[in-house]
């Protein structure tokens, strides 16, 4: 059992049926929205994930998904990093003033593997989709910013 002293609310994910027959694959949305906090539990550093943000869980291909499924205990690690791969950005408090704060994909993999730690995910797993996020930023070129689905409009 762990603690979320770095995820402002633990994670719940509700499957969107219309949604996901309309893109072709499995989507849910983050109940509630959290904050996961940067480095420690009092950072001035932070992303946010809006209720409502529509996830894949953890992208990993469908052949593996006996070792490694899309819903699992690293979830709430894998919509963070998904969050962070749509917006390429943190908040940072400075002054008394919210910035949002560019972050390459290697820091974006760093917060990703962080949080992992501070969830306790089973180390072979988290070596694992460490593995997989790293060759996949080796072989892919970075593009923009993928589209953002919300339910709140």
């Amino acid at each position: 059992m762990s603690t979320f002293t770095r995820f402002s609310a633990e994670e719940q994910l509700v499957y969107q049926r219309s949604l996901s027959h309309v893109v072709g694959k499995a989507l849910y949305a983050a109940l509630p929205g959290y904050r996961y906090y940067i480095g420690s539990e009092d950072s001035n550093r932070w992303v946010d994930v809006e209720t409502g943000f529509i996830t894949d869980g953890a992208t990993i291909p469908r052949i593996f998904w006996w070792l490694l499924p899309p819903i699992e205990e690293y979830t709430q690690c894998t919509t963070l990093h998904d969050k962070l791969c749509t917006t390429y950005y943190i908040i940072e408090m400075r002054d008394g003033v919210e910035y949002q704060v560019p972050v390459t994909r290697a820091e974006i993999d760093e917060i990703l593997k962080e949080s992992m730690d501070v969830l306790e995910v089973t180390p072979w797993k988290k070596k694992f989709i460490m593995f997989g996020v790293n060759l996949n930023r080796l072989i892919k070129k970075p593009t923009k910013p993928k589209p953002v689905y919300s339910l709140a409009a």
